[in-house]
């Protein structure tokens, strides 16, 4: 057995994500959010862990803590509310469905098969041209946010030079 000195034992580094899955305030420390976070989120849809224990407690998975952290990274990079977010994964999730249906016609010749490509490809451009668009619409906003700051700093300057 071996000897463990006290006072050189480091807190435990955040478990390793087994087939078991992690707990909720595991997975909420990795993400850097409140367990009370992940627990919304379930109820809102966003984030269902893929495991529950016997007893009911949540289990969260490689692919949960994935997205979560583009639940995150939407939130908090595009500023995405959370509506935005789960219409978002929606059409993202939507967009997956299209890639492995086109995927699994792909080298089929019959003029079936072709119809059936053409109808996955005109949805999937829909569908991209539809989250484009939601995208330029929050980046104008926010470029004019950014240009009334640039103004209004501008402005600033101009003030404390008459100052001098």
């Amino acid at each position: 057995m071996p000897v463990t000195d006290e006072t050189t034992q480091k807190s435990d580094p955040a478990p390793d994500v087994t087939e078991a899955g992690i707990r909720i305030s595991d997975a909420a420390t990795r993400a850097g959010v409140s367990a009370r976070t992940l627990r919304y989120y379930e109820e809102l849809g966003l984030l269902t862990p893929s495991l529950y224990t016997a007893g009911g407690e949540r289990r969260y998975t490689l692919d949960d803590l994935d997205h979560l952290g583009r639940i995150l990274e939407l939130r908090e990079v595009l500023g995405m509310n959370l509506d935005e977010i789960k219409e978002f994964l929606a059409l993202e999730t939507r967009l997956d469905e299209l890639r492995a249906t086109y995927r699994a016609t792909k080298g089929v010749g019959t003029k079936k098969a072709r119809a059936e490509q053409k109808a996955t490809l005109e949805e999937a451009l829909e569908l991209n041209e539809t989250l484009a668009q939601q995208l330029s619409a929050k980046l104008a906003r926010m470029d004019a946010f950014r240009a009334k700051l640039v103004h209004d700093a501008q402005r600033c300057r101009e003030l404390l030079a008459e100052l001098d």
